[in-house]
């Protein structure tokens, strides 16, 4: 008789498979409000975790009413500070992960990823440090 002709293999597999099936979980991903901060400033400290913006580190995006050739990037510096840890590292608009500049991380079961970089660069209209703000998604 072949294995799979035998009813009692089937059962077998049933058996033993339901309680693997039973016993996974279901994650739910959550994001964070509050994510976004200005230059040298953290997003709300009143809850954890929380982001901050410690530095632009260069801005290389095409200003307008500019044209050019390639669109260029931002590459900041962040702190994200959850329960009694802080993790410093180094973030780009577009990801350049195999410089060490990606535009996302995972960090103690949190994913962090850089959206937006604001204002964005304008020859005409001048913007001041306190202008300057990432947006984040903060997922847990």
């Amino acid at each position: 008789m072949t294995l799979f002709k035998n009813k009692s293999f089937y059962r077998l597999i049933l058996l033993t498979g339901i309680p693997f099936l039973l016993g996974c979980t279901k994650y739910k991903l959550e994001s964070i409000n509050n994510n976004s901060a200005t230059l040298y400033n953290c997003s709300s400290s009143s809850t954890e975790p929380y982001i901050c913006f410690d530095s632009l580190i260069t801005d290389s995006r095409c200003p307008k009413p500019g044209v050019c050739f390639w669109s260029g990037t931002a590459v900041i510096k962040v702190s994200f500070h959850e329960k009694d840890n802080v993790h410093t590292f180094k973030m780009s608009l577009k990801g350049f992960p195999s410089i060490g500049y990606p535009n996302d991380t995972a960090i103690a079961g949190y994913r962090i990823v850089l959206i937006d970089l604001t204002p964005y660069l304008d020859f005409t209209v001048p913007s001041q440090a306190s202008d300057i703000r990432a947006t984040f998604n903060i997922i847990q």
